[in-house]
């Protein structure tokens, strides 16, 4: 039998009694491996606690992913393969992540990096900051494996969009303040359209705080803030441009137009409720220019404050128009 040892010899039985016993040793190391690594992930884990972030590791070439920690995900969130995870990818930010994760392997980016949104079953959507680097590469010295980590930073975004709202609009109104809104005329300006400024003064509005008191003078404000947006055109710009002054942009209008809208504004004029069952009109004093050809933000702005004064000048409550 070639030297081999017969069934149920001795020396069988040894050979067998050996083969046991590796395996044994074997069975013993793995579950000491197992426990091992469920101990380092339950210390990942709580060293991860609340921190929102979760580690990933991809396979390049299978596009297999892994995530180790999933914080304030679901098991079902996580996309186990490279095609799902960019299926998921909200399509304006798709053409950057991807860019950036491709720019990586191809050694253009020293790291992938990147910020986008993911869209969920329901339309959901869900911020992500990714961070990844590849750590193995084959025998050909292509990319093989990429670790990395991602947060969800949806709160965090919410709230810059709510900051950067805020930093647009005038807070006692709720309009634009004056820096938003002659960013947003120049901008239409500059795309030549045509249309009227409109520079609105309340009249004798220092009498209102001297008599009732800067609480009211303040609820006048924000009401004439949003008496002018239920009586401006749709697509109109409207602002407080400080103090008690407000501006307006009205797209599309003749000169004809424009003073047959100053007219109606002063007919429709604003009240302010003073005591229960004593209502008073605020005065408004209006300037406003119109052009043939488009002007520069400045001299419109101008035009429309200089004709505002004269409308003062001819006993307030009254309009004026300018032409450019």
């Amino acid at each position: 039998m070639n030297g081999m040892p017969t069934w149920g010899s001795p020396e069988a039985r040894s050979r067998e009694a050996q083969l046991e016993h590796e395996l044994a040793r074997v069975c013993a190391e793995l579950t000491h491996l197992r426990q091992e690594n469920r101990r380092l992930l339950e210390k990942l884990n709580a060293a991860l606690d609340g921190t929102g972030i979760c580690l990933w590791q991809g396979l390049v070439q299978s596009g297999e992913l892994t995530v180790f920690n999933l914080q304030n995900f679901t098991q079902g969130q996580m996309a186990p393969h490279f095609d799902l995870w960019q299926a998921k990818l909200h399509p304006e930010d798709k053409a950057l992540a991807l860019e950036r994760y491709f720019g990586h392997l191809d050694g253009r980016y020293p790291s992938y990096e990147a910020r986008y949104r993911t869209l969920g079953p329901q339309g959901e959507v869900t911020w992500l900051w990714d961070h990844g680097r590849v750590v193995e590469w084959d025998a050909q010295g292509r990319p093989y494996r990429i670790i990395g980590s991602h947060i969800d930073i949806t709160e965090q975004m919410a709230q810059q969009a709510q900051l950067e709202e805020q930093a647009q609009l005038d807070q006692l109104t709720g309009l634009y303040n004056r820096h938003t809104f002659t960013r947003l005329t120049r901008q239409r300006l500059a795309q030549g359209t045509c249309g009227a400024l409109l520079f609105i003064d309340l009249d004798d509005f220092k009498a209102i705080n001297d008599r009732f008191g800067h609480l009211c003078g303040d609820a006048v404000l924000g009401q004439v803030g949003q008496w002018l947006c239920c009586r401006l055109p749709a697509g109109s710009l409207y602002g407080r441009y400080g103090g008690d002054e407000f501006v307006a942009y009205v797209p599309g209008v003749t000169a004809s137009e424009a003073e047959a809208l100053m007219s109606r504004l002063l007919a429709e004029r604003p009240q302010y409720q003073v005591a229960q069952g004593d209502c008073r009109p605020v005065g408004l004093s209006i300037g406003g220019c119109c052009w043939q050809r488009v002007p520069g933000f400045e001299l419109a702005l101008a035009a429309a404050d200089r004709a505002m004064y004269q409308a003062k000048q001819q006993g307030k409550r009254g309009y004026r128009l300018a032409c450019l």
